[in-house]
């Protein structure tokens, strides 16, 4: 009879542990679950800002930012120069932007192609280049001739301030292609 009485204490113990065990790892699952949530619901928030930064800024780009090259009896006012400047490479690029909207533009980013390579020359026109709104602005830039040859193609971006920070309008930049000698614009 003790025998009997030793296997149903051991059975019983062999009860008790698969019940600690299942609400331990039930606890385990709901604090992993926890943690889990925790950190989805703050890279859900995080994302979601900078969706909502993003979109705020295309809508501002799209709808107060006006960036347009001035056209004088139909003719786009850009034109390069056919002259070196000093030390006999320098060329330059002339262009007058107007800002057709509501935003003041804080610069422009000048991007060129020329017939001499297919890699662009990217110029930040710096603080020069800004721009106020229902304004025009002359501007110019200088380019080695040798490098990059005559100007095909130049895409004018502009920049404007939102919060704190400097953004891109990408999305309403200005591309200019047949650029002309300024000796035919110019005239």
């Amino acid at each position: 009879m003790t025998d009997k009485k030793i296997t149903g204490l051991k059975m019983k113990k062999k009860a008790v542990s698969p019940l600690i065990a299942t609400v331990l790892l039930i606890a385990f699952a709901v604090a992993l679950g926890a943690v889990v949530m925790n950190w989805g619901r703050g890279y859900v928030e995080d994302t979601a800002n900078i969706a909502r930064e993003r979109s705020d800024t295309e809508v501002t780009c799209a709808s107060d930012v006006g960036l347009a090259i001035v056209e004088i009896d139909s003719v786009p006012q850009v034109c390069y120069n056919q002259t070196p400047g000093v030390g006999g490479t320098n060329y330059s690029m002339f262009f007058i932007v107007e800002n057709k909207k509501t935003r003041n533009i804080e610069k422009i980013q000048a991007r060129m192609i020329g017939t001499a390579t297919r890699v662009p020359l990217i110029m930040d026109l710096g603080d020069n280049s800004n721009v106020s709104k229902s304004t025009a602005s002359f501007l110019n830039f200088t380019y080695l001739n040798t490098t990059y040859g005559t100007p095909q193609q130049l895409k004018l971006t502009s920049y404007i301030k939102v919060g704190s920070n400097e953004v891109a309008c990408a999305g309403n930049a200005v591309l200019v292609t047949n650029i002309k000698p300024c000796s035919d614009v110019f005239i």
